[in-house]
């Protein structure tokens, strides 16, 4: 592998574009920012954004049990709002994915927020990869954990792709159909509008025949389970606990693949986290292509939340790292969350690009950012719990476990 060696590290300003901001980061930015993600200021709903959500669905978002009134909850308007800066800015000629950050209420939003709660929210745009997913479920988490949280847990399940949902959709409805006469008059008309609310309906006759009916993973087309599969083991990989919940699904005119919740240890309580992918919302909006895109929503105890803004001396380090981390493998990205989390901790920002498979492009990147210390993860590093760690003006380098890696890299004083 061939990296070169770098000369001095030239120090310049930074200069971001209009609707990135730092301004306001809080503990919740801060977790967002080691991780890679760029807040957003202010964004905003636009009227034409509310008119494009009522045109494509009435329904909600996450079809769950639960009435959202507290807790994480994700507005489809939201989501249009932030495509439409994607396109506007021209994002697709940034370095990809996309990973935004911001904080809620976005601007024009005419609902009332819980004045008992904080709300953020994640998104990564550009890349359709697992890695994407079990990225947000750890930042997430971080978050979460951060703010004073314990015992979280993951309920997941997967509705698949357009072929799979095709297929799980007339399935469910012919199910629902044989016990109609079973179904209070209201959850009848739930049917017409949408057989998938009948999973989230908390009515006695709709949990008995939720139990029994037919699961969407059952039905997933052999890309979608594969998708499922690895953000599954990415989990397993991180130790974090999760269950797979049949009954939770997404909308169907626009969401697909994963959907998740992040809950505590309360059964009766609020998500805390909410995460759904939306690939095919682009292109129901009119764009030429589908772009793939998956977010998070994540509500915060007010009392517990740290709202305060982080020193603009932090943010300066997390923003100029002078480690950049590389990982070649399956293997090596089931591991690379674990080693990020690890840095995190230690306050040691990375700079890296987990969405990406090939090494070229991730040595293009050590170059061009000049980093003195590179960090190379493969399969055989990731089996041993163990990196690379290398210095590019000397080209030494040494293999370090994880446990070690922290103490390590601060001896360079980077």
């Amino acid at each position: 592998m061939n990296i070169k060696a770098m000369p001095a590290k030239k120090v310049k300003k930074i200069e971001h574009p209009k609707y990135v901001s730092y301004d306001h980061v809080d503990a919740a930015g801060e977790a967002a920012l080691f991780y890679g993600f760029t807040p957003l200021t202010h964004p905003h709903i636009h009227p034409n954004d509310s008119a494009a959500a009522k045109s494509i669905s009435e329904g909600e978002i996450v079809i769950d049990h639960d009435d959202h009134s507290e807790g994480a909850v994700v507005r489809l308007e939201e989501k249009i709002a932030l495509l439409r800066l994607h396109e506007r800015e021209k994002l697709i000629a940034t370095p990809q994915p996309v990973m935004l950050y911001y904080r809620k209420p976005f601007i024009g939003d005419r609902r009332k927020p819980n004045p008992k709660e904080v709300h953020h929210g994640l998104e990564i745009l550009g890349t359709n990869k697992s890695i994407a997913e079990a990225l947000l479920i750890k930042a997430s988490l971080a978050i979460l954990t951060d703010a004073g949280e314990t015992d979280l847990r993951v309920e997941i399940n997967s509705i698949g792709d357009k072929e799979s949902i095709a297929r799980f959709s007339r399935e469910i409805t012919a199910y629902y159909r044989r016990f109609l006469n079973e179904l209070p008059a209201n959850c009848k008309q739930l049917m017409k509008k949408d057989v998938f609310s009948l999973l989230g309906c908390d009515h006695e006759a709709c949990l008995r025949l939720a139990q029994d009916c037919p699961k969407s993973i059952n039905f997933l087309s052999e890309a979608s389970r594969q998708h499922f599969k690895e953000v599954l083991e990415y989990l397993e990989e991180l130790g974090i606990p999760y269950t797979i919940n049949n009954s939770l699904v997404a909308n169907r005119d626009y969401c697909s693949e994963t959907v998740f919740e992040i809950r505590g240890s309360d059964p009766k309580g609020h998500p805390k986290a909410i995460g759904i992918r939306y690939d095919t919302l682009a292109k129901r909006l009119g764009h030429k292509k589908e772009l793939p895109a998956v977010g998070v929503s994540l509500a915060i105890n007010k009392k517990a939340a740290k709202t305060a803004a982080v020193k603009k001396t932090v943010i300066a380090k997390i923003l100029d790292p002078q480690i950049c981390f590389m990982q070649l493998g399956f293997e090596a990205k089931l591991k690379s969350l674990e080693l990020l989390e690890i840095l995190r901790k230690a306050r040691i920002p990375v700079n890296h690009s987990l969405a990406k498979d090939k090494m070229a492009g991730q040595i293009g990147m050590a170059e061009k950012m000049q980093a003195p210390v590179v960090v190379i993860m493969g399969k055989k590093e990731a089996m041993e719990g163990s990196v690379i760690v290398r210095e590019t003006s000397t080209r030494s380098q040494d293999t370090i476990r994880f446990d070690d890696v922290a103490a390590q890299l601060k001896k360079f004083k980077v």
